[in-house]
């Protein structure tokens, strides 16, 4: 009796205690769901890459307190002209100060798509 009782008590603790709530929620990023397919601009900037997800990369930082998606790309010449806000609009990265500054004080908030390059 005693067995059964301690038996019937372990599956019971075990029971309903499992949450309604999605464990890994969606990450907005920008204001979307998808910012690969739903941020125009940055729909646009994935149709020239080539290569695919083995070779591209999209990262989500954060830097001076606002939302930085940096496009990676293995056949891009350049790191320092594929960082945009929300908008599209491009950071000004092209003074080394400025990048240098921008690689130092930037945190990475979540790889978006493909493989993180740089």
């Amino acid at each position: 009796m005693c067995f059964v009782t301690i038996l019937l008590m372990s599956f019971m603790s075990c029971v309903n205690n499992s949450s309604n709530e999605d464990p890994n929620p969606p990450v907005l990023v920008c204001g979307v769901k998808d910012p690969i397919k739903d941020l125009k601009w940055l729909s646009d900037e994935m149709k020239l890459q080539i290569g695919g997800q083995n070779l591209n990369g999209v990262v989500l930082f954060e830097y001076r307190n606002e939302k930085v998606i940096e496009v990676q790309c293995s056949v891009c010449s350049s790191t320092n002209i594929h960082q945009y806000f929300c908008d599209g609009t491009k950071l000004n990265l092209l003074k080394v100060d400025d990048f240098n500054d921008y690689k130092k004080n930037r945190k990475e908030i979540k790889v978006l798509y493909g493989t993180k390059i740089w």
